[in-house]
């Protein structure tokens, strides 16, 4: 702009309307290619959106938010968000609609990740770096667009540090959401840094939540050893009430145990291994100076996991090892997990809560070494 003011981007991509931000995104690559092309490999002649996805298990109404193409050939598929997650199953289905897309990518908000490490042959990118690149533009129109753009972005995402107090959250039903979002969002940021195992950022399968967890393999298992953590409100519990959510918030819960994934029965979870992995911890409720396993009762619901908590406390396990969810969320989710809790201070800052994950890291890998299944001896030629 030959004044040095930007325009009022405001009116064009409104906070949270994801289609709209998408259609500008749209225009800023058709008429100036060149800067996306940093990401993607190479410059696109065309671009399309919300491109119907071919109809997989009976879904017929998916749709592609960007699809960019030189000279007929499928460049990358782009699938963005704001403040939504991805559905169950969505990029192994856009991904079989549109296999010849040379590289695929989803697109965020770098201040809210989004979880798709079930589908590796996506890519991560952020509407911060995408609108760097276009605010460089040797296009004037694009050029102005783009800085107005990312000059808002920052008021999109609640800003988050290490001194953050976990319950000091709005009172708006949306606005504490995302300040929820953004807490654990940070976490995983954290975790990026220092945790040396596998890591993940999703929804919990009741909804609502984000949950941050790092997980560790059992050798000759097909369980793994977590830790993860997240609110410990229910998400039916969040609807607005007389009582303000900073009251209401129960704090950070970490959850220690074993889980198994791709399965649609809890049936087959190892509680005689999840017994033997906490066995050297459980000698008292203390599990460091300032850290105490939960000793309320888990009380499995659904019979059968009730009969094999049962059956691990008649062995010898204490009454409280056995938390988690089972037979309903394999049904539904395909993972089933059980173990032990943590409730911290609703008051906790994200820095002490970091600090939490960090010493239990090498917790979950010695557990992962305690479980696992003893090697068989040496054999021995003996005597001829």
């Amino acid at each position: 702009m030959t004044d040095g003011r930007l325009p009022h981007i405001e009116f064009l991509v409104p906070a949270a309307n994801e289609t709209r931000w998408c259609d500008a995104l749209a225009a800023l690559i058709a008429t100036d290619p060149a800067p996306i092309a940093r990401f993607v490999g190479e410059v696109p002649d065309d671009v399309l959106r919300e491109v119907p996805i071919p109809a997989v298990a009976g879904r017929g109404r998916d749709r592609l938010d960007l699809l960019l193409s030189r000279d007929g050939r499928h460049v990358a598929a782009i699938e963005a968000k704001l403040y939504a997650d991805l559905s169950p199953g969505q990029l192994a289905r856009y991904a079989a609609g549109f296999p010849d897309a040379r590289r695929r990518f989803v697109l965020h908000l770098a201040g809210l990740p989004v979880h798709h490490g079930s589908a590796p042959s996506w890519e991560s990118l952020t509407w911060e770096s995408v609108l760097s690149a276009y605010s460089q533009s040797e296009h004037p129109w694009v050029r102005a667009t783009a800085e107005a753009w990312l000059e808002k972005l920052p008021t999109l995402v609640p800003h988050v540090g290490p001194e953050t107090v976990w319950n000091d959250v709005p009172d708006n039903a949306p606005e504490f959401e995302l300040a929820l979002r953004a807490r654990t969002a940070w976490l995983a940021r954290r975790m990026d840094t220092w945790c040396s195992i596998e890591r993940t950022l999703e929804q919990s399968s009741g909804g609502g939540a984000w949950v941050v967890a790092m997980r560790a393999p059992i050798t000759g298992s097909d369980h793994v050893v977590f830790a993860e953590v997240q609110e410990g409100t229910a998400a039916p519990e969040w609807r607005p009430t007389d009582v303000p959510y900073r009251e209401r918030l129960k704090g950070p819960v970490v959850l220690v145990g074993l889980a198994r994934f791709g399965i649609y029965s809890s049936e087959g979870f190892d509680w005689p291994l999840l017994r033997r992995a906490f066995a050297p911890y459980v000698a008292s409720s203390a599990l460091d100076d300032d850290l105490r396993w939960s000793t309320t009762s888990p009380n499995p619901r659904d019979p059968v996991d009730r009969q094999q908590w049962k059956a691990i406390v008649d062995d010898g396990a204490p009454t409280w090892l056995g938390k988690g969810y089972g037979m309903a969320t394999a049904r539904t989710h395909g993972v089933c997990a059980f173990g032990a809790r943590i409730d911290l201070p609703p008051s906790s800052t994200l820095e002490y809560v970091d600090g939490v994950l960090q010493r239990l890291e090498s917790l979950v890998l010695a557990m992962a070494t305690t479980a696992a299944p003893a090697p068989p001896p040496s054999a021995s030629w003996g005597t001829l």
